[in-house]
């Protein structure tokens, strides 16, 4: 499928989690929390966190945004095939109303022959 024939992608709701949601310490990275009496607050958490931290973190979240992406693509991609497919089938159909069903073989061979292309 060509780029013009993609729609916008979508607002995914994990994405919305993802900007709610206050980072997890590492461990070790809270120790002058520990050390503190009750002084935490979410500018203190997020200096704590080491960088390689929050560098780590945000490739994680970079890939799970493409690999949703991907899965996405690849679900719309199955999706057209099985509706090509359907319309191919329904073709078949109305022009062979009056011949005998095909056998379930001729009917795997035609789906292979539409995931190969």
């Amino acid at each position: 499928m060509s780029v013009e024939q993609r729609g916008p992608d979508p607002i995914h709701p994990a994405d919305e989690r993802r900007r709610l949601t206050r980072p997890t310490p590492v461990a070790g990275s809270s120790y002058r929390q520990r050390s503190s009496s009750h002084q935490s607050s979410a500018v203190s958490d997020r200096q704590e966190l080491p960088l390689s931290y929050r560098i780590e973190r945000t490739q994680h979240q970079v890939r799970i945004a493409t690999l949703e992406r991907a899965l996405e693509a690849s679900e719309r991609r199955r999706q057209a095939i099985v509706d090509q497919y359907e319309r191919l089938l329904a073709e078949r159909t109305d022009t062979t109303d009056s011949s005998p069903c095909e056998s379930p073989s001729q009917s795997r061979s035609v789906l292979t022959w539409l995931f190969d292309r």
